[in-house]
């Protein structure tokens, strides 16, 4: 796994080891930098789920100013650390391990939203619907921010009122679902 593009291109990546997580493919990864293009520059993202930081890493490396990165995991926690290390870029992060539910009740106390927020849950283990939710209640996507869900080809989002789907991109057995808040 690299940096596909920007400050730390093609530098490499540690992944989590074993089967917990699934890395995002570059070409999925690619495709959802350039729809994003220059709208992440100095901005803040939250990668929630995040694995080895792979989808925040890339941002920063694209010009994101700070990233917070969202697992449960310990083995991932440690492989954001030693990724973070590598590319010396701990000024630009915040790594949280704890559930989504919990870090973003945490992070909606800083009352400081994000412009992009990236979803890649395990597949079918997590309630989408209230996750959206609690983002929306908690004021945690700024005016114009973004949230990409990635989830398998198939599966059918169910959105509440306060987000619209702008765009589903599949790419195989994968699909990303870029979502904005509706205005009312």
């Amino acid at each position: 796994m690299r940096i596909i593009a920007g400050l730390y291109r093609s530098r490499l990546l540690n992944s989590v080891k074993g089967h917990s997580t699934r890395s995002t493919m570059d070409m999925v990864k690619e495709a959802l930098f350039t729809r994003l293009g220059d709208q992440i520059i100095d901005k803040r993202c939250l990668d929630l789920f995040a694995g080895s930081g792979s989808i925040g890493l890339e941002a920063i490396s694209r010009g994101m100013k700070e990233v917070v990165f969202v697992d449960g995991a310990l083995a991932a926690i440690e492989c954001i650390h030693q990724n973070i290390k590598s590319l010396g870029c701990k000024d630009q992060t915040l790594v949280l391990r704890m559930d989504a539910m919990h870090a973003l009740r945490f992070l909606a106390k800083k009352q400081v939203p994000f412009d992009f927020i990236y979803i890649d849950p395990p597949y079918d283990k997590v309630d989408i619907p209230k996750l959206l939710q609690l983002i929306h209640s908690s004021h945690l996507l700024s005016e114009t921010g973004i949230i990409v869900l990635e989830h398998p080809a198939s599966t059918i989002i169910e959105l509440n009122e306060a987000y619209g789907l702008e765009k589903k991109a599949v790419y195989g057995t994968v699909a990303l679902s870029y979502l904005r808040r509706n205005h009312a």
